[in-house]
């Protein structure tokens, strides 16, 4: 149900966007990791803290600025937001490319002439999409050990709490990859369905943000994604990775049932 060199081709289109989001990130934690261990971080934030309206202060203590430690610090960096917008980037361009863009172009109607079913393409992209996601999420898991290894100590407890945190972010994203790909099977047009993708995670992320601070959307947070990702919980055992891990896998293969069903019974112009 696997075609390699399907697969070969995608990371052949994304490769170039792929390997700077590695080079990128894993610089990221490098640089956020350098600076926690140069300057005095806890002194700074307790300024600005202090200059913050009482909601933002208490969600920026109970997320990040009250754990302002090295362990605290490697947290925050899978977790920033040029991070996780380089990931959400990958996850909405490739099934947007290869399914809505290539519809409109007749290249998908070209592919689908060879011997090639349609359930085994569509599985097949969506393999390659969670690969090269995977790599990046790997890229920055080896930048966070590396960072620590140079300016901190490893130890193995810390190594797990990563470990745990990068493969609650890898299903997150292939969560809106799986998304952005049902989007694009039952759409027409590739910047449509890149939209739509986008704008639905836009909404997700900017609800948990209002939820940390606004007690009446609280209610709105088990139905929110990003709910499901909480690195400086894990980090500090306040999480429940397993959980979390069965709600982004159940969503993931709902979504991507539906895609696998919808595409082989859809016409291709």
């Amino acid at each position: 149900m696997i075609n390699l060199t399907y697969i070969r081709l995608v990371w052949r289109n994304h490769r170039t966007f792929a390997l700077f989001s590695m080079f990128f990130i894993t610089l990221f934690q490098f640089l956020i990791l350098y600076l926690v261990t140069t300057f005095d971080t806890a002194a700074i934030f307790s300024v600005v803290l202090e200059q913050l309206p009482p909601a933002m202060r208490a969600f920026l203590q109970d997320s990040f600025f009250s754990m302002l430690n090295f362990d605290g610090a490697a947290a925050f960096g899978l977790n920033h937001p040029l991070v996780l917008t380089l990931l959400v980037i990958n996850a909405i361009n490739i099934p947007s490319h290869h399914i809505s863009r290539e519809l409109e172009s007749g290249t998908l109607e070209l592919l689908l002439a060879h011997p090639v079913r349609r359930n085994t393409l569509l599985f097949s992209l969506w393999i390659s999409g969670s690969l090269i996601i995977f790599a990046i999420i790997a890229a920055a898991l080896a930048g966070s050990c590396f960072s620590i290894i140079l300016y901190h100590t490893l130890t193995s407890g810390l190594f797990i709490h990563l470990l745990e945190i990068c493969l609650n972010l890898w299903l997150l994203i292939t969560l809106i990859f799986t998304y952005t790909l049902l989007i694009a099977v039952f759409g027409k047009t590739g910047s449509r369905a890149g939209n739509t993708s986008a704008g639905i995670t836009f909404f997700f992320y900017l609800l948990f943000f209002l939820a940390e601070i606004w007690s009446k959307l609280s209610f709105t947070q088990s139905f929110n994604i990003f709910n499901y990702y909480q690195p400086q919980k894990l980090m500090f055992d306040k999480g429940n990775f397993l959980w979390d891990a069965m709600i982004l896998i159940g969503l993931i293969a709902v979504c991507l049932t539906i895609s696998l069903r919808k595409f082989s019974k859809r016409d291709i112009p």
